[in-house]
């Protein structure tokens, strides 16, 4: 999933004019990487977020292949993710505060057989084959379709916040946060078979050290680093290995699931143009653990076996959980006093390990901080 971090204030009085407008570039946190100022005691920032992620195609093993691409017939299919975030971070001095992020996610999958000109698909007798083998009891997965409008809307996982601004020059700065990732998001049904989650619905512990460095008053140079633990959690899966899409209904079972462990790199550096305006591009890393699955019972998995008619190791799930991936971009941004606007576009180049969606990223950021007492 994409992640948002945090954004800088505006300080509106005059005062501080100059320290805003020599971070002024750190709006490029519309790219990828956190700003590392905090609200000033006593103020309240507020950010909305938006975030539109969409794909086609993954990385696989075998090179870029389409999504659904083992099904014995055609099919297109085109996800896209909206998440919606609306931060509030509250300065307790000039240097500590405290947030939040409250996520609205939008999923929708377009799911098509190839059509003619008449409307009926090219691959009829394929299209045919491939509903009844969806529809039949040893399957029974959802038949191929968009996303209904009932199931577009969820909360995804909220975010708590504790940042510290731990150094601070006339041209340098460095923080260090703490996030806690509460598990409220919406998991993937495994009884469709291009859904969409929108958070892990498990609790993760962040840690984020975030750098920036100006230079000649124009070059602005921002870096962060992440790691994050995932806590253990449950997950609702057809027990089989994760390249196969059409496995059983029989080999669904509720198990126990240990996400792997993650870190991230990001770089964004960024030019100022005038005192208002700036460009500049980004490189992120990213590197996931192995996930580990395990059945909640003995009794579980002699249920899995009964039903299948063989034993099978939950472990199978574990295979293509690891991966990492590489995302190349670019952002402008524009401060004014009291305000703060970015828009930026990603598009995720490389990706190894399992998976990994070729997505492209779109990201807009408004941002504004008030006095609330």
């Amino acid at each position: 999933m994409g992640y948002a971090s945090p954004l800088p204030p505006f300080l509106v009085r005059s005062c501080l004019l100059a320290l805003s407008v020599l971070l002024a570039p750190a709006g490029a946190r519309a790219q990828a990487v956190p700003r590392t100022d905090t609200p000033r005691a006593g103020t309240l920032r507020v950010t909305f977020e938006p975030v539109i992620t969409t794909w086609e195609r993954e990385f696989t093993d075998s090179g870029e292949q389409r999504i659904g691409a083992s099904l014995p017939t055609t099919v297109y299919v085109r996800k896209e993710q909206r998440i919606t975030p609306l931060g509030l971070d509250f300065g307790i001095t000039n240097r500590i505060s405290i947030g939040a992020r409250f996520p609205l996610v939008r999923v929708h999958t377009r799911e098509s057989y190839p059509m003619d000109s008449t409307g009926a698909p090219l691959d009829t007798a394929g299209a045919r084959a491939l509903d009844s083998l969806l529809a039949d009891t040893t399957y029974a997965f959802a038949p191929i379709g968009s996303t209904p409008r009932n199931l577009h809307y969820f909360p995804g996982d909220f975010e708590l916040e504790a940042k510290y601004r731990m150094l601070e020059s006339h041209n340098f700065a460095l923080s260090g946060a703490l996030i806690v990732r509460l598990p409220t998001g919406h998991q993937d049904s495994p009884n469709w078979l291009f859904d969409i989650s929108t958070g892990d619905h498990q609790t993760d512990l962040e840690l984020r050290v975030a750098e920036e460095l100006t230079l000649f008053n124009r070059l602005w140079l921002n870096g962060s680093l992440r790691l994050g633990r995932q806590r253990a959690g449950e997950r609702e899966r057809r027990v089989g290995a994760q390249s196969v899409l059409l496995l059983p209904h029989a080999a669904l079972a509720r198990l126990n699931w240990d996400p792997g462990d993650y870190a991230a790199i990001d770089v964004a550096p960024m030019y100022r143009f005038t005192r208002t305006f700036g460009v500049g591009f980004t490189v992120g890393y990213y590197t996931r653990q192995r996930d580990r699955y395990t059945y909640r019972s003995a009794q579980d998995s002699i249920d899995v076996a009964t039903h299948l008619g063989a034993p099978v190791s939950a472990s199978v799930l574990d295979a293509g959980t690891a991966f990492r991936w590489t995302r190349l971009g670019a952002a402008m941004t524009y401060v004014a006093p009291g305000l703060e606007g970015s828009v930026s576009i990603e598009q995720t180049v490389t990706g190894a390990g399992g998976w990994v969606p070729v997505s492209t990223v779109f990201r807009v950021v408004m941002r504004t901080s008030r006095w609330p007492f």
